[in-house]
């Protein structure tokens, strides 16, 4: 939208001076609602707490990497929550990368530290899966249902912080394992 002059119309005539100040005091009335509207925008982000979003990022990420219980939420809905969560998490850090340097640091790391979880807990979510669908597969139906204590809680973010699985689970993970290895043996 190019600057166009305030003494003539689109097509190039003459204004009469009545319309002429009314289009310019409009020119600057859109001027001072945006500048508000840019301030109204920045409160709202300085009122948002980015922590509060990660955890609210780390909750999606607990209910679709459950692999006990099916999400409660469908998976286009998830996605969308965590975009909408993550656009409003990079507003906030955008906003503190030109205000507060050591925050968008702070941000920008604990970014970081919730990147790495989701990826952690992703893996441990498809280890567990295929686990399952290999001994399902060599003829152990019974062992999701048995030994479904042996997967991560829904309030453990990180599957490396629970503690020691009891020796039975693995015994059964090993045999799970060896199936897997000779199974792949075969493929080769």
């Amino acid at each position: 939208m190019g600057r166009r002059s305030t003494s003539s119309t689109k097509s190039g005539k003459f204004m009469n001076p009545t319309d002429q100040a009314r289009k310019e005091a409009r020119k600057r009335e859109l001027k001072k609602n945006k500048k508000q509207r840019m301030m109204v925008r920045a409160a709202v982000l300085k009122m948002k707490d980015p922590r509060q979003i990660i955890r609210d990022m780390e909750k999606l990420d607990e209910m679709e990497f459950n692999p006990v219980q099916q999400p409660l939420l469908n998976e286009k809905v998830l996605r969308d929550k965590r975009k909408k969560l993550r656009e409003t998490f990079e507003r906030i850090v955008r906003l503190y990368e030109r205000e507060n340097p050591e925050t968008y640091k702070e941000l920008r790391k604990l970014e970081l530290d919730y990147e790495t979880k989701r990826g952690q807990l992703s893996l441990y979510f498809d280890s567990v899966k295929v686990c399952w669908k290999l001994h399902d597969s060599v003829g152990g139906g019974q062992w999701q249902k048995q030994h479904s204590t042996a997967t991560a809680p829904m309030g453990v973010a990180n599957p490396s912080q629970m503690g020691a699985v009891s020796q039975p689970n693995m015994k059964t993970k090993d045999q799970v394992y060896e199936a897997f290895m000779r199974e792949m043996e075969g493929l080769l």
